[in-house]
Protein backbone atom coordinates (compact mmCIF):
# COMPACT_ATOMS: atom_id res chain seq x y z
CA UNK A 1 0.00 0.00 0.00
CA UNK A 2 2.83 2.40 0.79
CA UNK A 3 4.33 1.75 -2.65
CA UNK A 4 0.96 2.45 -4.29
CA UNK A 5 0.64 5.72 -2.39
CA UNK A 6 4.17 6.82 -3.24
CA UNK A 7 4.01 5.95 -6.92
CA UNK A 8 0.53 7.45 -7.26
CA UNK A 9 1.91 10.76 -6.07
CA UNK A 10 5.13 10.55 -8.09
CA UNK A 11 3.23 9.77 -11.32
CA UNK A 12 0.98 12.83 -11.17
CA UNK A 13 -2.21 10.85 -10.55
CA UNK A 14 -5.45 12.81 -10.28
CA UNK A 15 -7.27 10.15 -8.27
CA UNK A 16 -6.68 6.77 -6.65
CA UNK A 17 -9.50 4.95 -4.89
CA UNK A 18 -9.29 1.46 -3.39
CA UNK A 19 -12.21 -0.41 -1.85
CA UNK A 20 -12.19 -3.77 -0.10
CA UNK A 21 -15.32 -5.60 1.01
CA UNK A 22 -17.34 -2.58 -0.08
CA UNK A 23 -15.43 -0.11 2.13
CA UNK A 24 -12.94 2.55 1.07
CA UNK A 25 -9.46 1.68 2.35
CA UNK A 26 -7.68 4.46 0.44
CA UNK A 27 -8.88 7.55 -1.41
CA UNK A 28 -6.76 10.45 -2.59
CA UNK A 29 -7.35 13.24 -5.10
CA UNK A 30 -3.89 14.72 -4.57
CA UNK A 31 -5.09 18.16 -3.65
CA UNK A 32 -7.34 18.41 -6.69
CA UNK A 33 -11.08 18.70 -7.06
CA UNK A 34 -12.73 15.52 -8.30
CA UNK A 35 -14.03 16.10 -11.81
CA UNK A 36 -14.95 13.79 -14.71
CA UNK A 37 -11.80 12.53 -16.43
CA UNK A 38 -11.38 11.14 -19.93
CA UNK A 39 -10.51 7.47 -19.28
CA UNK A 40 -9.50 6.73 -22.90
CA UNK A 41 -9.44 3.01 -23.77
CA UNK A 42 -10.56 1.99 -20.28
CA UNK A 43 -13.99 2.85 -21.69
CA UNK A 44 -13.75 -0.17 -24.00
CA UNK A 45 -14.56 -2.38 -21.02
CA UNK A 46 -17.69 -0.33 -20.34
CA UNK A 47 -18.63 -0.71 -24.01
CA UNK A 48 -18.47 -4.48 -23.45
CA UNK A 49 -21.12 -4.07 -20.75
CA UNK A 50 -23.40 -2.33 -23.26
CA UNK A 51 -23.17 -5.32 -25.60
CA UNK A 52 -23.97 -7.55 -22.64
CA UNK A 53 -27.19 -5.62 -22.08
CA UNK A 54 -28.16 -6.16 -25.71
CA UNK A 55 -27.74 -9.90 -25.13
CA UNK A 56 -29.65 -9.80 -21.83
CA UNK A 57 -32.51 -7.88 -23.45
CA UNK A 58 -32.50 -10.31 -26.42
CA UNK A 59 -31.87 -7.44 -28.82
CA UNK A 60 -28.79 -9.33 -30.00
CA UNK A 61 -29.40 -13.00 -30.84
CA UNK A 62 -25.91 -14.09 -29.76
CA UNK A 63 -22.32 -12.94 -29.92
CA UNK A 64 -21.86 -15.17 -32.94
CA UNK A 65 -24.46 -13.24 -34.91
CA UNK A 66 -22.83 -12.01 -38.15
CA UNK A 67 -22.43 -8.25 -38.34
CA UNK A 68 -23.98 -8.31 -41.83
CA UNK A 69 -27.36 -9.10 -40.22
CA UNK A 70 -27.11 -5.62 -38.70
CA UNK A 71 -25.22 -3.89 -41.51
CA UNK A 72 -26.24 -5.62 -44.77
CA UNK A 73 -23.44 -3.93 -46.73
CA UNK A 74 -21.07 -6.44 -45.12
CA UNK A 75 -22.86 -9.43 -46.69
CA UNK A 76 -20.08 -9.80 -49.23
CA UNK A 77 -16.56 -11.19 -49.47
CA UNK A 78 -14.82 -12.10 -46.24
CA UNK A 79 -16.60 -9.41 -44.26
CA UNK A 80 -19.69 -11.59 -44.15
CA UNK A 81 -17.74 -13.90 -41.81
CA UNK A 82 -17.25 -11.23 -39.14
CA UNK A 83 -19.35 -11.70 -36.00
CA UNK A 84 -20.07 -9.41 -33.09
CA UNK A 85 -17.81 -11.61 -30.95
CA UNK A 86 -14.90 -10.90 -33.30
CA UNK A 87 -15.38 -7.16 -32.79
CA UNK A 88 -15.22 -7.75 -29.03
CA UNK A 89 -12.22 -10.08 -29.01
CA UNK A 90 -10.01 -8.27 -31.55
CA UNK A 91 -10.14 -11.00 -34.22
CA UNK A 92 -12.28 -9.24 -36.86
CA UNK A 93 -9.34 -8.75 -39.22
CA UNK A 94 -10.36 -5.16 -39.94
CA UNK A 95 -7.57 -2.83 -41.03
CA UNK A 96 -6.61 -0.70 -38.08
CA UNK A 97 -3.78 1.52 -36.92
CA UNK A 98 -3.05 0.80 -33.22
CA UNK A 99 -2.40 4.52 -32.73
CA UNK A 100 -5.94 5.93 -32.65
CA UNK A 101 -4.70 9.49 -33.22
CA UNK A 102 -3.72 8.62 -36.80
CA UNK A 103 -7.11 7.46 -38.15
CA UNK A 104 -9.77 7.95 -35.47
CA UNK A 105 -8.58 11.04 -33.59
CA UNK A 106 -6.83 13.24 -36.18
CA UNK A 107 -5.48 16.69 -35.35
CA UNK A 108 -6.38 19.51 -35.13
CA UNK A 109 -9.86 18.76 -33.71
CA UNK A 110 -9.24 15.02 -33.02
CA UNK A 111 -12.54 14.05 -34.64
CA UNK A 112 -13.58 12.14 -37.75
CA UNK A 113 -16.81 12.94 -39.59
CA UNK A 114 -18.51 9.63 -38.82
CA UNK A 115 -16.64 6.91 -36.97
CA UNK A 116 -19.29 4.27 -37.75
CA UNK A 117 -19.00 4.85 -41.49
CA UNK A 118 -15.20 4.80 -41.19
CA UNK A 119 -15.29 1.41 -39.47
CA UNK A 120 -17.80 -0.02 -41.95
CA UNK A 121 -15.69 1.03 -44.93
CA UNK A 122 -12.43 -0.40 -43.53
CA UNK A 123 -10.63 -3.01 -45.59
CA UNK A 124 -9.58 -6.36 -44.17
CA UNK A 125 -5.94 -6.85 -43.26
CA UNK A 126 -6.42 -10.43 -41.98
CA UNK A 127 -8.84 -13.31 -42.39
CA UNK A 128 -11.63 -12.92 -39.79
CA UNK A 129 -11.09 -15.11 -36.75
CA UNK A 130 -7.52 -16.11 -37.62
CA UNK A 131 -5.42 -13.48 -35.81
CA UNK A 132 -5.84 -11.35 -32.71
CA UNK A 133 -4.83 -7.70 -32.97
CA UNK A 134 -5.90 -4.85 -30.70
CA UNK A 135 -8.39 -2.97 -32.85
CA UNK A 136 -9.84 0.47 -32.08
CA UNK A 137 -11.81 0.60 -35.29
CA UNK A 138 -13.63 -2.68 -34.63
CA UNK A 139 -14.60 -1.51 -31.15
CA UNK A 140 -15.82 1.81 -32.57
CA UNK A 141 -18.34 -0.09 -34.67
CA UNK A 142 -19.91 -1.55 -31.52
CA UNK A 143 -21.39 1.86 -30.79
CA UNK A 144 -23.26 1.71 -34.08
CA UNK A 145 -24.48 -1.81 -33.31
CA UNK A 146 -25.92 -0.64 -30.00
CA UNK A 147 -27.78 2.13 -31.81
CA UNK A 148 -29.07 -0.13 -34.59
CA UNK A 149 -30.38 -2.82 -32.23
CA UNK A 150 -31.67 -0.67 -29.37
CA UNK A 151 -33.05 2.26 -31.36
CA UNK A 152 -31.12 4.64 -29.11
CA UNK A 153 -27.77 6.33 -29.59
CA UNK A 154 -25.03 4.64 -27.58
CA UNK A 155 -24.86 7.43 -25.00
CA UNK A 156 -28.63 7.42 -24.37
CA UNK A 157 -28.66 3.62 -24.14
CA UNK A 158 -25.76 3.57 -21.69
CA UNK A 159 -27.27 6.27 -19.51
CA UNK A 160 -30.59 4.40 -19.30
CA UNK A 161 -29.06 0.97 -18.69
CA UNK A 162 -26.18 1.87 -16.37
CA UNK A 163 -25.74 5.49 -15.32
CA UNK A 164 -29.26 5.92 -14.02
CA UNK A 165 -29.49 2.56 -12.17
CA UNK A 166 -26.17 3.11 -10.37
CA UNK A 167 -26.73 6.82 -9.78
CA UNK A 168 -24.14 8.45 -12.04
CA UNK A 169 -25.18 11.98 -12.93
CA UNK A 170 -21.98 13.86 -13.88
CA UNK A 171 -20.35 12.72 -17.11
CA UNK A 172 -19.44 13.77 -20.64
CA UNK A 173 -18.98 12.00 -23.97
CA UNK A 174 -16.34 12.18 -26.68
CA UNK A 175 -18.19 12.21 -30.02
CA UNK A 176 -17.40 12.46 -33.72
CA UNK A 177 -18.62 15.32 -35.90
CA UNK A 178 -21.85 13.45 -36.61
CA UNK A 179 -22.62 13.06 -32.90
CA UNK A 180 -21.70 9.37 -32.51
CA UNK A 181 -19.91 8.51 -29.25
CA UNK A 182 -16.48 7.19 -30.22
CA UNK A 183 -16.77 4.11 -28.05
CA UNK A 184 -13.17 2.96 -28.50
CA UNK A 185 -12.60 5.92 -26.13
CA UNK A 186 -15.77 7.88 -25.34
CA UNK A 187 -16.20 8.05 -21.57
CA UNK A 188 -15.51 11.11 -19.42
CA UNK A 189 -16.44 10.08 -15.88
CA UNK A 190 -15.60 10.80 -12.24
CA UNK A 191 -13.21 8.28 -10.61
CA UNK A 192 -15.70 7.72 -7.77
CA UNK A 193 -18.27 6.70 -10.40
CA UNK A 194 -15.87 4.58 -12.44
CA UNK A 195 -15.18 2.40 -9.40
CA UNK A 196 -18.90 1.56 -9.26
CA UNK A 197 -18.39 -0.51 -12.39
CA UNK A 198 -15.67 -2.46 -10.57
CA UNK A 199 -18.17 -3.25 -7.82
CA UNK A 200 -20.70 -4.26 -10.47
CA UNK A 201 -18.21 -6.76 -11.92
CA UNK A 202 -17.04 -8.00 -8.52
CA UNK A 203 -20.64 -8.64 -7.46
CA UNK A 204 -21.49 -10.52 -10.68
CA UNK A 205 -23.74 -7.82 -12.14
CA UNK A 206 -25.40 -6.69 -8.92
CA UNK A 207 -25.19 -3.11 -7.62
CA UNK A 208 -26.89 -2.02 -4.39
CA UNK A 209 -28.89 -5.24 -4.37
CA UNK A 210 -30.19 -4.82 -7.93
CA UNK A 211 -29.21 -7.05 -10.88
CA UNK A 212 -28.06 -4.49 -13.46
CA UNK A 213 -26.55 -7.00 -15.89
CA UNK A 214 -26.63 -10.79 -15.89
CA UNK A 215 -24.09 -12.93 -14.06
CA UNK A 216 -23.82 -14.96 -17.27
CA UNK A 217 -22.56 -11.93 -19.18
CA UNK A 218 -19.99 -11.05 -16.50
CA UNK A 219 -18.60 -14.59 -16.68
CA UNK A 220 -18.62 -14.58 -20.48
CA UNK A 221 -16.82 -11.28 -20.79
CA UNK A 222 -14.08 -12.09 -18.27
CA UNK A 223 -13.05 -15.51 -19.56
CA UNK A 224 -10.44 -15.80 -22.33
CA UNK A 225 -12.11 -14.28 -25.36
CA UNK A 226 -10.23 -16.10 -28.15
CA UNK A 227 -7.67 -18.86 -28.49
CA UNK A 228 -4.62 -16.68 -29.09
CA UNK A 229 -4.04 -14.51 -26.00
CA UNK A 230 -5.04 -15.43 -22.45
CA UNK A 231 -4.61 -11.81 -21.32
CA UNK A 232 -7.75 -10.65 -23.17
CA UNK A 233 -11.38 -11.34 -22.39
CA UNK A 234 -14.15 -9.48 -24.23
CA UNK A 235 -12.69 -5.96 -23.96
CA UNK A 236 -11.44 -6.72 -20.46
CA UNK A 237 -7.79 -7.34 -19.67
CA UNK A 238 -6.84 -10.38 -17.56
CA UNK A 239 -3.79 -10.37 -15.28
CA UNK A 240 -2.07 -13.78 -15.02
CA UNK A 241 -0.35 -14.76 -11.78
CA UNK A 242 2.89 -14.34 -13.71
CA UNK A 243 3.94 -13.23 -17.18
CA UNK A 244 7.52 -14.22 -17.92
CA UNK A 245 9.46 -12.86 -20.88
CA UNK A 246 12.35 -14.16 -22.96
CA UNK A 247 14.09 -13.22 -26.18
CA UNK A 248 14.95 -16.73 -27.34
CA UNK A 249 16.57 -18.00 -30.54
CA UNK A 250 13.21 -18.04 -32.33
CA UNK A 251 12.55 -14.36 -31.56
CA UNK A 252 16.13 -13.42 -32.44
CA UNK A 253 15.91 -15.23 -35.79
CA UNK A 254 12.62 -13.49 -36.60
CA UNK A 255 14.35 -10.13 -36.11
CA UNK A 256 17.16 -11.17 -38.45
CA UNK A 257 14.70 -12.33 -41.11
CA UNK A 258 12.85 -9.01 -40.81
CA UNK A 259 16.21 -7.22 -41.33
CA UNK A 260 16.07 -5.37 -38.03
CA UNK A 261 18.91 -2.85 -37.74
CA UNK A 262 22.18 -4.45 -36.56
CA UNK A 263 22.96 -1.57 -34.19
CA UNK A 264 19.68 -2.16 -32.39
CA UNK A 265 20.28 -5.92 -32.18
CA UNK A 266 23.78 -5.38 -30.79
CA UNK A 267 22.31 -3.28 -27.98
CA UNK A 268 19.78 -6.04 -27.25
CA UNK A 269 22.37 -8.86 -27.08
CA UNK A 270 22.68 -8.60 -23.30
CA UNK A 271 18.96 -9.48 -22.98
CA UNK A 272 19.02 -12.45 -25.38
CA UNK A 273 18.35 -15.78 -23.67
CA UNK A 274 17.59 -14.23 -20.28
CA UNK A 275 14.35 -15.44 -18.65
CA UNK A 276 12.59 -12.52 -16.99
CA UNK A 277 10.28 -13.44 -14.11
CA UNK A 278 7.96 -10.52 -14.93
CA UNK A 279 7.38 -8.06 -17.73
CA UNK A 280 8.43 -5.28 -15.36
CA UNK A 281 11.90 -6.83 -15.02
CA UNK A 282 11.99 -6.96 -18.81
CA UNK A 283 10.96 -3.30 -19.03
CA UNK A 284 13.61 -2.37 -16.45
CA UNK A 285 16.42 -3.73 -18.61
CA UNK A 286 15.03 -1.91 -21.65
CA UNK A 287 15.05 1.27 -19.60
CA UNK A 288 18.71 0.72 -18.72
CA UNK A 289 19.64 0.21 -22.38
CA UNK A 290 17.51 2.84 -24.11
CA UNK A 291 16.28 5.19 -21.37
CA UNK A 292 12.73 6.33 -20.63
CA UNK A 293 11.84 6.41 -24.35
CA UNK A 294 12.47 2.68 -24.76
CA UNK A 295 8.89 1.91 -25.81
CA UNK A 296 9.01 4.39 -28.68
CA UNK A 297 12.41 3.06 -29.75
CA UNK A 298 11.21 -0.56 -29.73
CA UNK A 299 8.15 0.37 -31.81
CA UNK A 300 10.33 2.26 -34.28
CA UNK A 301 12.98 -0.46 -34.63
CA UNK A 302 10.80 -3.58 -34.77
CA UNK A 303 8.39 -3.99 -37.70
CA UNK A 304 4.78 -4.99 -36.90
CA UNK A 305 5.46 -8.49 -38.27
CA UNK A 306 7.63 -9.44 -35.27
CA UNK A 307 7.28 -9.31 -31.48
CA UNK A 308 9.71 -7.97 -28.89
CA UNK A 309 9.74 -11.10 -26.72
CA UNK A 310 8.08 -14.43 -26.09
CA UNK A 311 5.44 -14.39 -23.33
CA UNK A 312 5.01 -17.27 -20.89
CA UNK A 313 1.73 -16.88 -19.01
CA UNK A 314 0.41 -18.50 -15.87
CA UNK A 315 -2.96 -20.19 -16.27
CA UNK A 316 -4.12 -18.56 -13.01
CA UNK A 317 -5.80 -15.17 -13.49
CA UNK A 318 -5.56 -12.95 -10.40
CA UNK A 319 -7.24 -9.75 -11.60
CA UNK A 320 -9.38 -8.26 -14.36
CA UNK A 321 -8.99 -4.68 -15.46
CA UNK A 322 -9.80 -1.87 -17.84
CA UNK A 323 -6.76 -0.06 -19.22
CA UNK A 324 -6.67 3.39 -20.80
CA UNK A 325 -4.01 5.78 -22.07
CA UNK A 326 -2.09 7.72 -19.40
CA UNK A 327 -2.67 4.84 -16.98
CA UNK A 328 -6.40 5.14 -16.42
CA UNK A 329 -7.24 1.86 -14.70
CA UNK A 330 -10.19 0.06 -13.20
CA UNK A 331 -9.08 -3.11 -11.39
CA UNK A 332 -11.07 -6.01 -9.94
CA UNK A 333 -9.36 -8.60 -7.71
CA UNK A 334 -12.00 -11.23 -6.83
CA UNK A 335 -9.88 -13.28 -4.40
CA UNK A 336 -9.28 -10.33 -2.05
CA UNK A 337 -12.61 -8.61 -2.78
CA UNK A 338 -10.81 -5.46 -3.95
CA UNK A 339 -11.72 -2.91 -6.59
CA UNK A 340 -9.55 0.09 -7.44
CA UNK A 341 -9.23 2.97 -9.85
CA UNK A 342 -6.36 5.20 -10.84
CA UNK A 343 -7.11 8.16 -13.08
CA UNK A 344 -4.84 10.74 -14.71
CA UNK A 345 -5.85 13.50 -17.10
CA UNK A 346 -3.70 15.42 -19.55
CA UNK A 347 -3.09 18.47 -17.37
CA UNK A 348 0.48 18.36 -16.06
CA UNK A 349 0.95 14.75 -17.18
CA UNK A 350 4.52 13.75 -18.06
CA UNK A 351 4.27 11.28 -20.95
CA UNK A 352 7.76 9.94 -20.21
CA UNK A 353 7.27 9.00 -16.56
CA UNK A 354 3.63 9.12 -15.41
CA UNK A 355 1.85 6.05 -16.82
CA UNK A 356 2.19 4.06 -13.54
CA UNK A 357 2.28 0.75 -15.41
CA UNK A 358 2.66 -1.27 -12.19
CA UNK A 359 -0.64 -0.12 -10.68
CA UNK A 360 -2.62 -3.24 -11.65
CA UNK A 361 0.08 -5.60 -10.41
CA UNK A 362 0.44 -3.75 -7.10
CA UNK A 363 -3.33 -3.74 -6.53
CA UNK A 364 -3.45 -7.48 -7.22
CA UNK A 365 -1.00 -8.07 -4.35
CA UNK A 366 -3.01 -6.18 -1.73
CA UNK A 367 -4.59 -8.39 0.90
CA UNK A 368 -2.14 -11.22 0.25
Amino acid sequence: MEEIKRKSLESNSDAVIIKQNGKIIYKEYFGKEEIPIYIASAGKSLTSLAIGRLVDKKLLDSLDQPVHTIYPQWKQGRKKEITVRMLLNHTSGLQNNPNASIELEPAPDYKVNNIIDLALSAELSDTPGQKVKYNNKAVALLGGIVQELSGKSFDHFFVDEFFKPINIVQYEWIKDKSGNPTVHGAFVIKPSDLIKFGELILNEGVYNGKQIISKEWINESLKQGQRFKPIWGLLWWRLPKYEKRIIDDEIWSSWKEAKVDNAFMNKMKSMKGKLYESKYDFYSDLDKIFGKDWNQIINAELPPTVISSKRIYSEDIVAYYADGYRGNYLVIVPESNIVAVRCADNDGFNYQTDFFTQFVSLISKLGK
